[in-house]
């Protein structure tokens, strides 16, 4: 009896974990977009220090607007987020 529990129990947390996969998260993408954006930020400042005032400026409105978008995403596990990630592609 214990048993068939465990496996319904198991069955079903699988089922909603790769029903969830499959979804979309829109500000998820978003967070992974401007991630992406402020490393690039990031490389430019080291490969052009010449421009470093401007592009200081890029990138704390940059890192502002990450911490906003992303902060419902803070305390998500590495699995959860590769996932996620998969589901933006």
């Amino acid at each position: 009896m214990f048993k068939s529990k465990l496996f319904i129990l198991i069955s079903t947390g699988f089922l909603f974990f790769s029903c969830e996969e499959n979804n979309k998260d829109p500000q998820f993408c978003e967070c992974l977009s401007i991630s992406k954006s402020l490393n690039e930020k990031n490389k430019t400042l080291i490969e052009s220090p010449e421009k470093r005032e401007v592009i200081l400026e890029e990138l704390k409105k940059l890192v502002s607007e990450k911490r906003r978008i992303c902060k419902p995403y803070e305390q998500m596990t590495g699995e959860e987020m590769i996932a996620r990630e998969k589901a933006c592609d």
